[in-house]
């Protein structure tokens, strides 16, 4: 799968992308990353899960896992006004663990005014845009207390679990030259798209961006080629 991030081309990658379906009949999980900042990640993952849940029936809902919680660009999105404009305000916030351990943790716990303890559960929220088919992730750091730190860590049974809610989850993963996250969902994910920009095709870092997730045994099903304007700010590409 080698294309460009526009709507006709986005559309052929998840064509290829929905012909390889899991045996149980569960959803797929897709890793987008990119080896290097600036490539339009965020972007691309956000555009294709739209498209995604276009072609799907409306009882497999597709979910986008922001996995980039420093940045929080899903949640940016689609709580901004030309979002909420095209589909209207999200619902929610939901519980974002469905009853497993979940890809973070935070440190140390803490017990609230009421004397409850903020469990991992109360730092990320989930969020239902109906119009679009589409339910998100967002990172509450405004929940965090002076001295708690986020960890990123293994989640299998996380991501299993959320196979059987959603008819594709697609994971926004920060780039690959600002934290190593990726090496915690590749091996459970049944695929790994990279992203780079046109002229970075045969950079060193795309190349070692392949040797990595072969080495953890990762599926990688190709690059998607991110047409990036001249002012590119790191949070859009060209659809």
């Amino acid at each position: 799968m080698d294309t460009r991030s526009n709507t006709q081309n986005l559309q052929i990658a998840w064509q290829s992308l929905s012909k390889s379906q899991r045996a149980d009949g569960r959803g797929s999980v897709y890793v987008f990353a990119s080896p290097a900042s600036k490539a339009g990640t965020s972007f691309v993952t956000r555009s294709m899960a739209i498209i995604a849940a276009a072609s799907l029936p409306k009882e497999k809902q597709v979910l986008i896992v922001d996995m980039d919680i420093q940045s929080g660009a899903q949640a940016g999105w689609f709580f901004s006004q030309q979002a909420q404009m095209q589909y209207g305000n999200p619902e929610g916030p939901y519980d974002a663990c469905f009853g497993t351990v979940p890809f973070w943790r935070v440190t140390p716990s803490v017990v609230d005014d009421d004397g409850q303890s903020l469990t991992d559960s109360h730092f990320m929220s989930l969020h239902m845009v109906g119009a679009a088919n589409v339910a998100f992730t967002s990172f509450q750091w405004e929940k965090f207390r002076q001295g708690q730190t986020a960890h990123i860590q293994n989640a299998r049974e996380y991501w299993h679990n959320l196979r059987q809610y959603f008819g594709a989850i697609f994971v926004d993963t920060p780039a690959l030259d600002r934290a190593d996250i990726i090496s915690t969902v590749c091996p459970e994910a049944d695929s790994t798209i990279l992203v780079c920009a046109a002229q970075d095709t045969q950079s060193k870092s795309l190349g070692d961006a392949y040797v990595k997730i072969d080495a953890m045994a990762g599926h990688c099903a190709g690059v998607i080629l991110n047409e990036l304007p001249p002012q590119f700010s790191g949070h859009e590409g060209s659809l």
